[in-house]
């Protein structure tokens, strides 16, 4: 595996937590999310509704789906999933992605064939940053 150019930089907040369950499997959130950045340099929003699962074992899982637009009036529709280790008291969570995307504009048209690598970390703040690179 070889990572390509970073196509995608973002930043930004949690909008609202959920919590939808708490039993044996573990304590399961849904997340809203938005992120202001940049992919391939063009500046966009995305908006983004996760669920997370934080297991006994320590392990978070996530998967959810985001709209990004771009100011050029572009849409791209995202899926993704990560996981990381729950956070001690004070520590960021650290995600380690896959994003996939799906779009009709022509000039992100090959995010359609290929997944992107990523870095999505929380601050204890609710602060977020996503870097997504190519994957070869």
């Amino acid at each position: 595996m070889a990572l390509g150019d970073l196509v995608l930089n973002e930043t930004g907040s949690i909008d609202e937590v959920s919590e939808l369950s708490n039993d044996a499997s573990g304590i399961k959130n849904e997340i809203k999310l938005t992120l202001k950045g940049t992919i391939r340099g063009v500046e966009e929003t995305t908006k983004w509704t996760y669920r997370a699962l934080v297991r006994p074992d320590g392990s978070v899982y996530g998967e959810g789906t985001a709209v990004m637009t771009t100011v050029d009036g572009d849409v791209l529709n995202l899926t993704g999933a990560g996981a990381a280790k729950t956070a001690g008291p004070g520590e960021s969570t650290n995600f380690r992605t896959m994003l996939y995307a799906h779009t009709t504009a022509a000039k992100f048209a090959d995010l359609n064939h290929m997944g992107l690598v990523g870095e999505y970390d929380i601050a204890p703040d609710g602060k977020a940053t996503n870097k997504n690179w190519e994957w070869k």
